[in-house]
């Protein structure tokens, strides 16, 4: 036997020699090769078959070569008849004769011919054993077998020993498992001597594989059982790569309707050569959903009486029965996936339509997604479907494209080892010991690309280790049990490069490597050991590795979706094989396997994938004790149990976007969750998934909700670490930085504080001595850094005031004061403290910073830059910033809002005196040019003015001192302006609150008084009581601090009802309130004064009020009533009365008796002036009353302007009484004015033009006092315009009106 062939070559000769046992194992042996040769089957080859004829030129190149290579056309019979020649050449005997086909239904069905045709049942002589399935045993002869049997068979025989002959069938699929097996039989062959290869196929690039293996001979095959004849009838007239084509979409939509034809030019075809009963058609199509499309298509539009079947690798094996064992007579039309391509013969098939496409699997190194495009099939592919027929009796083919589309094509499908990830033949190659992939002797050599992506994947899988080209610091924490061993050897992976890994696998992947299935299933595996939850992880891998039970038939699928929605579970599809399997198996005892199958049909799943689920489940468990790992006892948490599987499925993470249902996968693939998940139309943020999948777009499949601590923990070696903005917390008292986790591109952690001492001790060092000690962040104010810190901000005031930045040592010399004082070691406020606790006791003055060391040169003087303003009374704060770019540079100055009001802008003008030489020369220089040419040179002008400044002329405006010292040069103060000289020549203002609170700022003090009118001219406060007389409390004048400044404040008597809403009898009197503007408190103590006096006249009064003559009263009756004209009497003649305002009680009284001593003379003047008011008013309407509305519509215009300025109604309360004694002169102008309109129209309407300007300057400011000049001369010429033949008191004109408003400087 080939088995024991070693084991006697050992006994034979060598140190184990023993003649004894060498001769009873060789007769042993030779009785087992005679028992297999009198078991030989009764052979007797198919005679029609191509392959027949050529039967001793096959036996004699068997016998004489180790490998022979059997090329030739479909359906010559080879897949069936080789077998049967190998046996008459001798093979057999002393080994089973291995054939491997590439799928299990191929395996089954072939053993199932073969055995027909030798007369015997399956299981005897020839045996088949696929996954889940064996039929037979060691004493077959021949065995067919998937070559993923084969390939397991490896890992505990490695020299094939039960064979003594390997046939590869359908070579020209060139899987990855083929391609690997004739790469291990090319470095096996030389040991084995004795075994035999045969490797055979339809179409084969027969010349590389006879180079391949060092000249095998070719034996190619002519010709075939019956002819076949080609027919083009293509769709689309363009060549169609595969689904990615813009014009795939018309094929598919154009496919049924060439089908049917088809399918009728074949009955025809059928009609016409007389065999209409014998028309059995299988049709090529692209997916399972295409055929369910074609297949309803076909029974709603195709020939009557005509059975529709389909055949695909998920089928059930009750409907593959349908297809392999026709049981009725009738017409068939079977539609298949390119599963019925190869090896496969369907019976009676006498037409083959091909649509030209496959579903084909591409593997995406780059985002490690499993793409499952559509693409058009080689020549090879083709020729392979046209060869299902022909094999009964002559054959058609329609191919639904075109003969030159078909010659466009490649030869040969690619090799699936270039278009799939390789990580389980690099794990089965490690634990072979077969050395490095690159170095194993393919066919053809895989993609780096693709070797160097299964390389990393099993290190991400922790099954093999990273050998790094330099030693690099690993600050990981430790990591579990579970992990050591991935962990001692696994490292991120550099993006570009090619991995270099080490010949031995971790513990991991030697674990790994005994499990014959997917790495990442295996992983997972052992993860459930780890996390205690391996019977949860089993069930769940089992399902994974087989295809999912749940069906969804096209006519029935919302009540499928109804059905599975029983088993799912929240936050998780891997729950639903739990669910599933629980409700299953948990009533196992109760449920006969009837009443399961019953319930399978009845849930839409799949019975035969039920059993494939149970079965693989079985193996895992066997593997899993065979590998003696732990089971669980406790039911599993959901965190344990995804924890668990997420070991081997790092690479298929994803994070939610703000996309809807996008989510951002690794390596920056988006993704979308497929519409079946649970988690479908979630906001999860963390899914993992079971696989990404590229169809029409990118899914997640079979997915679950995670937290990302999880992925974080799981991939600990595999994260990559970015560090970013390393800053010391003050807080905290260390340097911390943020750390960006990331995994395979995608961020895991976007912003992880973390202590940066642990991941660069020396630029921690750097950082704290920087931000810590230089700048005094440290936290804690030790006696060493309160005395540097304080003089640090002296010298670095006195940089400020003379706005220099040479003066002082910068920053990094109390840096390296401090490196050479504190020990590298040293990074945070603890380790400081206690390293000084060590130092100080000798030395306390170890850290101080000596003055001398902080001046580069002598100490300047700084007496010009005062810390306090003098202002008046008010002693203002200053402090001082040397920073041309912030609004604040140059001396602030915080001014209490109580006190802003008292601040002199004529004072203030001239700014800090150290600059005030800078300021004059900045004013000079910002002149206009005209002027400025009789200054130059402007610093010499600046010093000489700057010497004639003495202490008065420090009390006025620095505008007025300049213009007055200029004057010969015909400057005025308009030229002068603060708009265009450096900022910081003038103080920055703070007006604060009495919590010190900024309410305003800016550099202009007449901006921020007038913004801040309001509250400085309201009374800031009240005191309790109303008084009848002149209180005894009452202090004019008082001081008061507030924020620091000495502010003084002023009590004025304020009368608590107006003086013209006063009632007869009325006994209101007065409050006193404080107010912050003197002016505003004068003119609220006069109102109150004028009450207290008003309530001491009595009978005086009275007879005023008697005076007021009826043609007066008749005059202002438009206005008002009698009542309020003669208020406004005794109003006017108190005011008229009182000049000084009393202070105290006694000044009160004595001014009471002044004015009751001259209150009737004084009536009888402002009842004149009244009087001679309201009567030229009334004439004046009079003469407006009598005007032409339309001719002088823009002259009365003008004078009711005029008149509405003078507030006619209750002027004596609104206007000065210096203003309106004038009242009389401007009425009586305005009479003559219109005595003189009539004959004096057109030169009226010209002054109207002229006065309009300042008749609106005078409306838009007419509360502002400072308009007072302006008013009277404008009046006065308004008197020059319209009433030439009256005077004007002074000399006026447009020009010097200008003059004034420009002086005033209102806007």
């Amino acid at each position: 036997m080939a088995r024991d062939r070693h084991r006697l070559n050992r006994l034979k000769k060598g140190k184990d020699a023993d003649a004894k046992q060498y001769q009873e194992l060789f007769e042993k042996s030779n009785l087992k090769v005679r028992q297999r040769l009198e078991r030989l089957p009764n052979i007797k080859l198919n005679q029609d078959l191509p392959v027949t004829q050529y039967t001793d030129k096959l036996i004699a190149a068997i016998q004489k070569h180790q490998v022979i290579i059997v090329a030739g056309e479909t359906g010559s019979g080879k897949t069936t008849q080789l077998p049967q020649i190998a046996m008459l050449a001798g093979c057999g005997l002393t080994g089973m004769i291995g054939h491997t086909q590439p799928r299990r239904l191929a395996a089954r069905s072939v053993s199932q011919r073969i055995a027909e045709e030798v007369g015997e049942k399956l299981g005897e002589s020839i045996s088949f054993k696929v996954r889940f399935t064996e039929q037979g045993s060691q004493d077959s002869i021949v065995r067919l077998m998937t070559d993923g049997i084969l390939l397991a068979e490896l890992t505990h025989d490695r020299y094939l020993t039960k064979y003594d002959t390997i046939i590869i069938d359908e070579a020209h699929e060139r899987s990855l498992n083929i391609d690997f097996i004739m790469g291990y039989l090319k470095q096996l062959l030389p040991r084995r001597p004795d075994l035999k290869v045969i490797i055979t196929s339809a179409t084969l690039d027969v010349n590389r594989f006879s180079s391949y293996f060092n000249g095998a001979p070719i034996f190619e095959v002519e010709g075939r059982s019956f002819p076949v004849e080609l027919r083009y009838r293509p769709i689309s007239e363009m060549s169609i790569g595969g689904s990615d084509d813009d014009e795939f979409d018309d094929f598919e939509e154009n496919l049924p309707r060439a089908v049917v034809k088809a399918v009728e030019e074949c009955f025809q075809d059928a009609q016409e050569k007389g065999h209409p009963e014998h028309a059995d058609i299988l049709i090529f199509a692209s997916t399972e959903q295409e055929i369910r499309e074609l297949q309803e298509t076909l029974i709603k539009h195709g020939p009557r009486h005509t059975e529709v079947l389909t055949l695909y690798a998920r089928l059930a094996l009750a409907e593959q029965q349908k297809i392999f064992n026709p049981s009725g007579g009738g017409r068939r039309i079977i539609i298949a996936t390119n599963v019925a391509e190869t090896a496969l013969t369907v019976p009676n098939i006498r037409y083959v339509i091909d649509s030209g496409f496959a579903r084909i699997s591409r593997y995406n190194y780059r985002s490690r997604v499993q793409r499952l495009p559509i693409e058009a099939v080689s020549q090879a592919a083709a020729n392979q479907r046209k060869g299902r027929c022909g094999r009964i009796a002559p054959g058609v083919c329609i191919r639904l494209y075109s003969e030159d589309d078909f010659l466009s094509r490649p030869e040969f499908t690619e090799p699936e080892i270039k278009r799939t990830n390789l990580a389980s033949v690099i794990l089965q190659m490690q634990s072979l010991g077969l050395g490095s992939l690159e170095d194993f002797d393919f066919i053809e050599p895989p993609d780096h690309r693709l070797v160097n992506d299964g390389r990393k994947l099993l290190i991400e899988l922790g099954a093999m280790s990273e050998k790094k080209a330099s030693h690099s610091q690993d600050n990981s924490p430790e990591v579990t049990d579970e992990k050591q061993s991935q962990s001692a050897t696994s490292a991120p992976l550099k993006k570009g490069g090619n991995v270099k890994v080490g010949d031995a696998l971790t513990k991991i992947g030697q674990q790994m490597a005994k499990m014959p299935i997917d790495p990442r299933l295996a992983r997972m595996i052992l993860g459930g050991a780890h996390f205690g939850v391996l019977n949860e992880v089993l069930v769940i891998v089992a399902a994974l590795a087989v295809q999912d039970p749940r069906e969804r038939p096209a006519d029935k699928q919302m009540q499928a979706d109804q059905k599975h929605a029983l088993f799912r579970e929240a936050d998780s599809d891997f729950l639903f094989y739990i669910k599933l399997w629980e409700t299953l198996h948990n009533n196992r005892e109760s449920m006969s396997e009837n009443k399961r199958r019953t319930f399978a049909r009845n849930h839409f799943l799949s019975w035969l994938r039920l059993r494939e689920w149970k079965k693989t489940h079985e193996q895992l468990v066997e593997l899993a004790k065979g590998l003696k790992l732990s089971f669980n006892e406790k039911k599993a948490s959901y965190e344990n149990l995804h924890r668990a599987l997420l070991t081997g499925l790092l690479s298929f993470i994803a994070n939610k976007t703000d996309e809807r249902n996008v989510f951002m996968a690794v390596r920056q693939q988006k993704a979308r969750i497929f519409p079946a998940s649970t988690l479908h139309k979630t906001n999860t943020p963390w899914v993992m998934a079971f696989e990404m999948v590229e169809t029409s777009q990118v899914y997640l499949r079979t997915l679950a909700k995670i937290e990302p601590e999880w992925i974080l923990l799981a991939a600990r070696d595999l994260l990559k670490h970015h560090y970013f903005e390393p800053h010391w917390s003050k807080k905290a008292g260390v340097v911390n930085a943020y750390d960006q986790i990331s995994l395979f591109g995608l961020i895991i952690e976007p912003k992880r504080p973390i202590n940066y001492e642990k991941v660069d001790q020396a630029a921690a060092h750097e950082i704290f001595l920087r931000d810590a000690l230089t700048t005094g962040h440290l936290g804690i104010t030790p006696p060493f850094l309160k005395h540097n810190l304080l003089k640090l901000e002296e010298v670095e005031r006195v940089e400020d005031k003379l706005r220099r930045r040479d003066l002082v040592v910068d920053e990094e010399t109390i840096y390296q004061f401090y490196a050479s004082k504190v020990p590298p070691e040293v990074a945070s406020r603890r380790s400081f403290e206690d390293w000084r606790a060590t130092v100080e006791p000798q030395n306390p003055r170890y850290l101080f910073v000596d003055d001398d060391a902080l001046w580069l040169n002598d100490r300047p003087t700084t007496q010009q830059f005062p810390d306090y303003l003098q202002n008046g009374s008010l002693h203002l704060a200053a402090t001082y910033r040397f920073d041309p770019s912030h609004d604040e540079d140059g001396a602030t100055v915080k001014i209490p809002l109580q006190a802003l009001a008292q601040v002199d802008e004529g004072i203030w003008s001239w700014g800090i005196p150290g600059w005030r030489l800078d300021l004059i020369e900045a004013l000079l220089k910002a002149l206009p040019k005209d002027k400025r040419r009789n200054l130059v040179p402007i610093p010499d002008t600046a010093r000489k003015l700057m010497a004639k400044v003495d202490a008065q002329d420090l009390q006025k405006h620095i505008f007025s001192f300049l213009a007055f010292q200029l004057r010969g040069d015909q400057i005025t103060e308009k030229d002068f302006s603060f708009d265009r000289v450096d900022q910081y020549l003038l103080p920055f203002i703070k007006v604060t609150d009495e919590k010190g609170r900024v309410i305003e700022q800016g550099r202009d003090l007449a901006e921020l008084k007038a913004r801040c009118r309001t509250e400085t001219h309201s009374p800031v406060k009240q005191l309790k009581g109303e008084f009848k007389t002149f209180p005894e409390s009452f202090v004019f004048e008082a001081s008061q601090k507030v924020t620091g400044v000495v502010v003084k404040q002023y009590q004025a008597l304020v009368p608590t009802k107006a003086f013209a809403a006063l009632e007869q009898k009325d006994e209101s009197g007065v409050v006193i309130q404080t107010f912050n503007d003197q002016a505003e408190a004068i003119k609220k103590h006069r109102e109150g004064v004028i009450r207290l006096v008003h309530m001491q006249l009595g009978d005086l009064t009275r007879q005023l009020k008697k005076q007021i003559s009826k043609p007066l009263a008749l005059a202002y009756s438009p206005l008002g009533d009698k009542a309020q004209l003669e208020q406004m009497l005794v109003y006017a003649t108190l005011h008229m009365s009182i000049n000084e305002l009393p202070v105290n009680a006694q000044e009160f009284q004595k001014l009471v008796e002044d004015v009751k001593k001259s209150f009737l003379t004084y009536g009888q003047v402002a009842l004149k002036e009244i009087t001679d008011i309201y009567i030229q008013w009334q004439e004046i309407r009079r003469k407006l009353l009598v005007l032409d509305h339309s001719v002088f519509e823009k002259n009365i215009n003008d004078i009711e302007d005029q008149l509405d300025l003078m507030s006619l109604s209750d002027f004596v309360y609104r206007k000065p009484s210096d203003v309106w004694s004038e009242f009389p002169r401007y009425l009586k102008a305005l009479i003559l004015r219109l005595e003189r309109l009539p004959n004096n129209l057109q030169r009226d309407n010209s002054a109207i033009d002229q006065i309009d300007q300042w008749m609106e300057k005078l409306f838009k400011f007419k509360d502002d006092p400072r308009l007072k000049e302006l008013y009277f001369m404008v009046e006065e010429l308004r008197i020059s315009l319209f009433s030439q033949p009256m005077k004007t008191k002074a000399p006026v004109s447009p020009t010097r009106l200008q003059k004034v408003w420009d002086r005033l400087g209102i806007s």
